[in-house]
């Protein structure tokens, strides 16, 4: 029946009650099947269908009244003891709620029941009430009719849809569209026949990208924010359900429900691929529920694997357009259809790891193909771009080992400046904005190194590290453009694919080495660094793909375009219509490596909001009042004093309603940090495994809530640093139990408050780190000098770990060892106004301490005056303020300190960090500020301590980040207008340690540094 002749205001009370009743009969449903004696539970079950079937019936809608009609009577059944609670009557029932789910969906969002076939499901209801319902037939005749494919797929393909839990979503229209998801099934007789299964991947897979079917505006939003969600849980699950395989059923019907839940979404948009294989993965878990199959360790491997999947899927779908870019996933619908058949790992354990590769490499050919088909490149340009690349990538390499030896070198920097240039244009012209941003980042590097009087061997470890960073994009790149495995150019012995390549890396070490006789790329020699970068610009231009291939056979120099080769883009679509879809598509691949970053929404709890809304209430009265009072002084019906008083007391209610609306605020953007913890099990079980070391996480103070803001960008650096912990904080097994440890590692992950902060610590019980062993290891990359090295306590000498491109790793793994991890970390956790803290112990362990604000927006400061300008300290960091004589300084180690109740405290005055004018040495009476750098404490000088205020923190902005101001997190604007920095207390105590080590004529002041 139509909604246009109902009341809106009925109807949408409908919708609200009918989901309601379908969320509160499902999960009871899967609990009762673990009770079936639970009579209550039938109640909760009878009840809310007993609802649906009246008010349905009230609305005149007669086909959700009918199947909530046959729905109840069976219920009804049950709760008198007439039938017994069996699987096949299980599935029934969720066979039934879902067709309702999606006749009450159809009918909120096109306004009629849709085509919902639910006939074959009275049909099996009436069965089973008069006693004939074979189990066998239920999920092959009812349940699962409403979504078979089409009757022209295989039989083969409906075999394994027979022990499932019914799906009956699908409209008419998606059925039409789904018989692609079935159609990668292999024949089943054809596998049975054969002693080794080897999955194939669908030679007929389109990947075309395609609309999915959204209803409103936010429909495809809330779907993916949904998947997101189910993916988190489907890894919780399966990782509960690696531990302890046993009496696990409950955690069995939750992970069974996720899939079917996924299953269920992906169908209602129409996307094929993720509904094919939630529903292989949903018939394996039934049979997983119901006894037929034990849950084991290749099953949870197998079903991880297939989660991972899921979630690519899921990262392929396109926000602005609407459109999924498809990916092959045959290989594993066709492992969970084998193991469902089977009920048995045994044919696919040899599989599961190579069916998941051969997935990843049909995916990456299928990416590569659909790159290079939706950006109009044909062959030659995809060869042109890899061979430049790859020659780029080896003049990079060959410049930054020249430059080692003889920094002055400046032809060899500006070779450097134009290789980076070349690949900057390469990847604009590829569409691939993110890299050529990156590429110009660098670039940009290596000109101001260049232009400034600097030395440049202070920039190479820098750009080494920002080296590395982009070849692996760049590596990354061209395996998508190829869908085949990127070899990288700059490792000498690597073997090449082809002959030239192989032969080319022979000369590199010689003085001058002969061109390869026919490669797309000659590898530059050292004298040739600045000749081979002749052609900056990148492959042809668009318009010219066909005319840059004959010149390809002899040399790649004549194809580059010229600088300006971006620009032909925007002129070319006339030219070539295929080339106009680049700017959209390279807008729509940007966006899949951060949308892991985080949701556009957040939850709120509605007594929060209910506050909120009494605030607002309260702040309207005040606005009144203030008016009121205007009017009175307009029109002097009061005297000036009392009105004065009065609007006194209506400022201090201003400034009450404000704190408690800035609170509440605070309060609804608070989120546990739960959602960010959630990744790391399956994170720590992927590294045990692949490093071979038993390891156990132990995560605490999950509910411990932070700023929205922080927990979307504290979930990198924590990645970072579990590796590290996994990785080469804890040893193997053999260490350990030589050391006398147990052979099973821990890595503890822990959130809780400190003070008005809240802190993140990531510890482990592995081998430490040895303090001389990192002053050594720096010594040798030349971080820092012998005479620096002796001059370090421990705990400074821990600090090293943070050093651009350090790393005291032994071997480089594919974990970690690169040194650009915990680099990283120091960059972020700075960005989030926090610091980090590293404790360790040789032999016992290591534990690392995020310190970071409970808001990115808002803080308590104390501001202070130096040399005539304000600036403000985190309250945060405050222990204490104090007022010192001169006369009790002392020297100790060539610094100021003060005996302050029994402790030895350092002084030095702020205005000598910041390069501003000193006083100190002119006053008997000092203000001091005593600040706190996790347990460490140094006292600052300043000219007056001024007063506390609650300040709004605004970053410095891209221009004076450039250069780089130590010891300034930010800026305020206080109410007078005027700029007021924000000072970093973290960086200032770093600052204060070197400026006893350093010559007076060495030290560069922070803020004279950007003049």
């Amino acid at each position: 029946m139509s909604q246009d002749f109902l009341d809106p205001e009925i109807l949408a009370d409908f919708f609200v009650e009918a989901k309601e009743h379908l969320e509160t009969i499902e999960p009871n449903l899967l609990e009762l099947e673990k009770s079936p004696e639970n009579l209550g539970l039938l109640n909760e079950i009878f009840r809310p269908m007993h609802s649906l079937k009246g008010a349905s019936g009230f609305l005149g809608l007669n086909k959700i009244n009918g199947l909530a009609h046959k729905a109840e009577n069976i219920l009804d059944e049950l709760r008198q003891g007439s039938m017994h609670v069996t699987g096949a009557i299980m599935d029934l029932i969720l066979s039934a709620t879902d067709a309702l789910r999606t006749m009450v969906d159809n009918l909120e969002n096109s306004g009629i029941e849709g085509d919902v076939d639910t006939t074959p499901i009275i049909a099996d209801i009436e069965k089973a009430l008069a006693g004939e319902l074979d189990e066998e037939v239920t999920g092959e005749q009812g349940g699962d009719s409403p979504v078979i494919p089409s009757p022209g797929a295989p039989e083969a393909t409906v075999k394994p849809v027979v022990e499932t839990v019914p799906d009956s979503i699908a409209t008419s229209s998606q059925i039409a569209t789904e018989p692609e998801p079935a159609s990668p099934a292999v024949d089943t007789e054809d596998r049975a026949m054969t002693s080794s299964f080897q999955p194939q991947p669908d030679p007929n897979f389109d990947d075309t990208p395609y609309i999915l079917t959204t209803v409103g505006e936010g429909h495809l939003a809330d779907f993916l924010e949904e998947a997101q969600e189910i993916v988190e849980n489907l890894n919780r699950c399966l990782l509960a359900l690696e531990g302890d395989p046993d009496g696990s059923d409950e955690m069995i019907n939750d992970t069974f429900r996720y899939f079917h839940n996924l299953k269920g979404n992906s169908g209602i948009i129409g996307f094929k691929e993720l509904n094919a294989l939630t529903h292989e993965a949903e018939t394996l878990l039934n049979k997983v529920r119901k006894g037929d199959m034990e849950c084991s360790q290749g099953l949870i491997d197998l079903l991880l694997a297939a989660v991972d999947l899921i979630e690519e899927l899921i990262g392929k779908v396109d926000m602005e357009t609407n459109k999924v870019s498809p990916v092959d996933t045959s290989v594993m619908v066709q492992l969970l259809q084998k193991v469902t058949e089977d009920l048995d790992m045994a044919a696919v354990e040899g599989a599961v790891a190579a069916g998941k590769d051969e997935a990843g490499e049909a995916q990456d050919s299928a990416a590569g193909t659909s790159f290079a088909q939706e950006h109009g490149y044909d062959q030659e340009d995809v060869t042109l771009f890899v061979s430049t690349i790859n020659q780029q990538l080896d003049s990079a390499s060959v410049a930054l080992e020249l430059l080692r030896q003889d920094a002055t070198q400046m032809d060899i920097i500006d070779a450097l400046f134009r290789t980076f240039q070349t690949i900057q244009n390469s990847t604009g012209y590829m569409g691939l904005n993110e890299i050529k941003e990156y590429a110009s980042r660098t670039a940009g590097l290596v000109d101001q190194g260049r232009k400034s009087d600097i030395d440049f061997t202070l920039m190479l470890d820098i750009l080494d590290q920002e080296f590395s960073i982009l070849k692996e994009m760049l590596l990354q790149a061209i395996a998508d453009v190829t869908g085949e495995a990127a070899v990288d150019p700059t490792e000498k012995g690597q073997t090449s694919k082809s002959e030239a390549e192989s032969e080319s890396s022979a000369p590199k070490s010689q003085d001058e080495g002969a061109a390869p006789s026919a490669p797309p790329a000659p590898a530059p020699t050292p004298q040739a660094a600045e000749v081979k970068q002749e052609p900056v610009p990148s492959p042809a231009p668009v318009a010219e793909p066909v005319a840059s291939a004959p010149p390809q056979s002899t040399s790649p120099k004549p194809t580059p375009a010229p600088a300006s080769q971006p620009a032909p883009k925007s002129a070319s679509p006339a030219a070539s219509k295929s080339m106009s879809n680049v700017p959209s598509k390279s807008a729509a691949n940007t966006p899949a490596p951060t949308k892991p970053k985080g949701s556009s929404t957040i939850r709120v709890d509605h007594h929060k909001l209910d506050h909120l809304m009494n605030v607002i209430g309260e702040l309207i009265i005040n606005r009144n009042r203030y008016a009121m009072l205007a009017r009175a002084l307009e029109e002097g019906h009061e005297d000036v004093h009392v009105v004065a008083q009065q609007l006194t007391e209506t400022t201090y209610a201003m400034a009450r309603i404000s704190d408690d609306l800035q609170d509440t605020i605070m309060k609804v953007r608070m989120v546990p940090v739960q959602t960010v913890f959630s990744r790391f099990p399956r994170l720590v079980r992927d590294l045990s495994r692949k490093s071979g070391k038993q390891v156990e996480l132990i995560m605490e103070g999950e509910e411990t809530e932070f700023d929205k803001s922080v927990v979307e960008e504290i979930g990198d650096p924590l990645v970072h640093l579990v590796r590290n912990a996994v990785d080469h904080g804890l040893e193997d097994e053999q260490e350990r139990v030589q050391a006398g440890k147990k052979p099973k590692g821990h890595v503890w992950l822990r959130a809780y408050h400190k003070g008005n902060s809240v802190a993140i610590e990531v510890e482990d019980d592995g081998r430490g780190i040895d303090p001389d062993k990192l002053k050594q290891v720096a010594i040798r990359k030349g971080v820092i000098t012998p005479e620096e090295a002796n001059a370090m306590d421990d705990r400074e000498a821990l600090d090293l770990i943070f050093a651009p491109g350090f790393s005291s790793a032994e071997k480089v793994t594919d974990i970690s060892g690169r040194g650009v991890g915990m680099d990283v970390v120091k960059t972020n956790i700075k960005n989030l106004k926090g610091s980090v803290n590293t404790q360790s112990e040789v032999g016992k362990g290591t534990r690392l301490t995020l310190t970071l604000p409970l808001t990115l927006a808002i803080i308590d400061a104390l501001m202070v005056q130096v040399a005539g300008d304000t600036f403000a300290i985190p309250l945060d960091a405050v222990s204490e303020t104090t007022k010192i004589e001169f006369a009790k300084l002392s020297d100790v180690n060539n610094r100021k300190a003060v005996t302050l109740r029994g402790e030895v405290l350092g002084i030095v005055e702020l205005a000598e960090l910041l390069g501003l004018p000193q006083t100190m040495d002119e006053r008997e009476v000092l203000p001091m500020v005593v600040i706190q750098d996790n347990d460490r404490r140094l006292g600052l000088v300043v000219d007056r301590l001024l007063e506390r205020q609650e300040i709004v923190i605004k970053p410095l902005g891209q221009y004076l980040n450039n250069f780089n101001l130590k010891g300034l997190s930010g800026a305020t604007i206080m109410g007078d207008g005027s700029v007021v920095l924000i000072l970093d207390p973290h960086e200032i105590y770093s600052l204060s340690t070197q400026l006893g080590r350093k010559e007076p004529s060495a030290s560069v002041p922070a803020l004279s540094s950007g003049k």
